[in-house]
């Protein structure tokens, strides 16, 4: 169970990001990750993140939920696929003129699980590149003096920090 510390900070610590994830032998794990992010202006512009705004004067939001199957391949390092599900929300802050958008997606990604870094029982870090397909597409339009860039293929990085709960 982890909390996801990069999108948590570049919102403010608003609403949850975070997995939960069943490791099933050295090989495989399940992941599920559930993202409910507040997307301040400094977000949506950001080069760490898709850079989904070009401009200023919009904030947004978004929910998504997926499922990752991770083969381990080396030590620490995976490779995923991912099915899930996102909504993106994003709304010029001046008109309230919006831009909202539900879709399927699949996605593959790499990754590194570091477990009891630095000897902590329990403790795991995990960075992840997830890159995700969306079904309905966004497609590049004005909002405002601000354009959204199209949502097509849709790339994060994560950190989780978070504690295995041994059975």
């Amino acid at each position: 169970m982890g909390y996801e510390i990069f999108e948590m900070a570049m919102n403010e610590f608003r609403y949850f990001a975070g997995e939960l994830a069943y490791r099933f032998d050295d090989r495989y794990r399940l992941r599920l990750t559930v993202m409910e992010v507040d997307l301040t202006e400094r977000h949506l512009g950001s080069s760490w993140e898709s850079e989904a705004i070009d401009g200023s004067g919009v904030s947004g939001y978004f929910r998504g939920y997926e499922l990752h199957l991770q083969r381990f391949v080396w030590r620490g390092f995976y490779l995923s696929g991912a099915a899930g599900y996102f909504h993106d929300l994003y709304e010029e802050d001046a008109s309230g003129q919006r831009v909202s958008n539900h879709t399927p997606t699949l996605g593959v990604g790499l990754g590194y699980n570091w477990r009891e870094p630095f000897g902590i029982p329990y403790l795991y870090l995990d960075l992840a590149m997830p890159f995700r397909f969306y079904f309905n597409d966004i497609e590049e339009q004005q909002l405002g003096d601000a354009t959204v860039r199209r949502h097509l293929i849709v790339n994060n990085l994560w950190l989780f920090i978070g504690a295995t709960v041994p059975f």
